[in-house]
């Protein structure tokens, strides 16, 4: 995973022609609106039942399509591509949101926002924001963690501003991701070890990336290749 301290940004991936939205998340990152990298976490994240928040302004169009047609469709991509492990391991809906900023989400949805976190936590989530380019296309501008608040050796309550995930570098035309900062905080939320995590990430990246390097953006045989890996994996004995 390109999402480490020194190393460069996902490359952009090249922009499909638009004539329908994509319907498997692999037919998103071939257009460029995410990458590997970020479905993979969002993925992993959403079938270990962090809630997913899409957002983008309802009425921009770009490349015929509104904000309220991609941040819905690409909710749907991403959920049919988390693969729950177990009973306990449930996938959300991700909530469709009409924002073009996690600012304007938090406005939309205040019970999220800082003030709100009290004795009971604050609510979770990972939020994708979407926005035009200058391609006349749509891209996930950035990503962020709400994160939960923690406790002072005191233990009064310290509240703990959205975590940036990942951005997407206009200049540069690449995704930058930031969740190796986290790491630590996303695993704990999903109740697993950081390492553990880090991997199963990776791995889902990788595979992704692979069904995008071979064009297959039937969601069934996506779905197909994720459930086998997934599978794979359970099989596979760990090392201590």
């Amino acid at each position: 995973m390109d999402n480490h301290p020194g190393q460069p940004g996902s490359a952009f991936a090249g922009t499909l022609p638009r004539t329908s939205l994509p319907v498997a998340i692999t037919g998103w990152i071939r257009a460029g609106m995410l990458d590997a990298d970020l479905a993979g976490l969002a993925s992993i994240m959403t079938e270990r039942g962090l809630p997913l928040i899409i957002a983008a302004a309802g009425e921009s169009r770009a490349a015929g399509w509104s904000g309220s047609e991609v941040r819905d469709g690409l909710g749907q991509s991403l959920l049919a591509s988390a693969v729950p492990a177990t009973a306990r391991i449930m996938t959300t809906t991700p909530v469709s949101v009409d924002a073009d900023s996690l600012e304007s989400v938090l406005l939309r949805m205040p019970e999220l926002s800082l003030e709100s976190a009290g004795e009971a936590g604050a609510h979770v989530a990972i939020v994708l924001v979407l926005g035009p380019d200058s391609d006349d296309g749509w891209r996930v501008t950035a990503a962020h963690l709400l994160r939960p608040p923690l406790r002072d050796g005191h233990g009064h309550l310290q509240r703990q501003g959205p975590a940036v995930l990942s951005t997407w570098d206009a200049t540069n035309h690449r995704f930058e991701h930031f969740s190796w900062a986290v790491m630590a905080e996303l695993a704990a939320l999903v109740e697993v070890r950081a390492g553990d995590l880090e991997a199963e990430v990776s791995a889902r990246t990788g595979l992704l990336a692979g069904l995008c390097d071979q064009r297959i953006d039937d969601p069934g045989a996506v779905r197909l290749a994720l459930e086998a890996a997934r599978t794979g994996a359970e099989a596979t004995p760990h090392r201590l």
